[in-house]
């Protein structure tokens, strides 16, 4: 028998039924259960939708949490497949993997291999998607209209989608709707908005730790030979090698980006650069300064930093990978 309050399940029922009927979006049916996790924060509700690829059918359901597990209050209308029939084959038709308690599923995992992040490990990076959805959902951030508005321009802008038909024909090869479009611009700025909550205010003391990895270095590279130390030789060394049809050039790079080997580095090293195997020198380095754009480097460290924690804290497991490439991640 269970122990959680014959009024919550009624009141779980009644949600479900309603969000069902009025095929409502997750956004609607968060806000729905807002009352029931504010009345009931011990059984924890959250909120589960599925439309069925088949027919279009929309189902939802609750989960509440009690000491000895999880229950679920599920409603499905005739002649909709009931909710454990579509879990039958769930898994196999449309999940990558379960983070936690939140499953990622594959269009929402390819959808933030392309927009949503970064240069980051792309598995850490799915793992990642479904962490930030679970604190947004237990956490939801209010965005602004002007805001949103701000957000799509910027990003069409970056895109170089410049006019209706370059956005439309963007979106259709990517197999997206406009209301997709909408949702993964609201939830790039709902993210943005975390990163500044887990930032808060430690990113001075932060910075101050870790001044040296926002360095600028400026490195002189070539592909024959070494490069002089020393920045004034080096220059002319680089700039004869170049008029010389050699493959050589200068960098001037954040430290935490450049090359693992470089970023202490008092000599020349062997290393890459732009797919060339090449003997790299840093022939000066630039003390970092907290302006505006070490502060947006400093916040997606921290960021970072606070998703690692996470990942390691959490289960993951992977429906379309071996299970033991979730280690990779941790």
């Amino acid at each position: 028998m269970t122990t959680l309050d014959p009024a919550l399940l009624d009141a779980a029922l009644r949600l479900v039924r309603e969000l069902t009927t009025d095929r409502a979006g997750m956004g609607e049916a968060r806000r729905r259960l807002a009352p029931l996790r504010e009345r009931w924060p011990g059984a924890d509700p959250a909120i589960v939708r599925d439309e069925e690829a088949a027919d279009g059918s929309v189902s939802f359901d609750v989960l509440l949490r009690e000491p000895a597990g999880t229950v679920s209050v599920a409603y499905s209308p005739t002649p909709a497949l009931p909710w454990p029939l579509r879990g039958a084959v769930r898994h196999s038709d449309l999940h990558l993997a379960r983070v936690g308690t939140r499953t990622l599923r594959v269009g929402e995992a390819l959808t933030a291999l392309d927009f949503l992040w970064y240069d980051h490990d792309v598995l850490a990076r799915l793992v990642d998607t479904g962490l930030v959805a679970t604190e947004l959902e237990q956490h939801p951030v209010e965005v602004d209209d002007d805001e949103l508005q701000a957000a799509a321009d910027a990003y069409r802008r970056a895109k170089g989608l410049l006019d209706a038909e370059a956005t439309a024909r963007w979106l259709t090869e990517r197999g997206l709707s406009a209301e997709d479009f909408a949702d993964l611009i609201a939830h790039t700025v709902a993210v943005a908005r975390l990163r500044r909550q887990v930032v808060g205010d430690g990113l001075p003391s932060w910075f101050a730790a870790h001044r040296s990895s926002f360095d600028t270095l400026v490195i002189a590279w070539t592909a024959e030979g070494s490069p002089p130390t020393d920045r004034a030789a080096a220059l002319p060394a680089v700039a004869a090698a170049v008029r010389a049809g050699r493959a050589a050039g200068i960098l001037r790079t954040v430290a935490v980006a450049a090359p693992p080997e470089l970023r202490a580095a008092s000599g020349p090293v062997p290393t890459t650069i732009a797919g060339t195997a090449v003997t790299a020198v840093v022939v000066d380095r630039e003390p970092a300064v907290l302006d505006g754009g070490t502060r947006a480097l400093v916040e997606r460290a921290m960021f970072d930093e606070w998703l690692a924690r996470r990942r390691a804290e959490t289960d993951v497991e992977w429906f379309w990978l071996p299970r033991d490439r979730t280690t990779r991640v941790r």
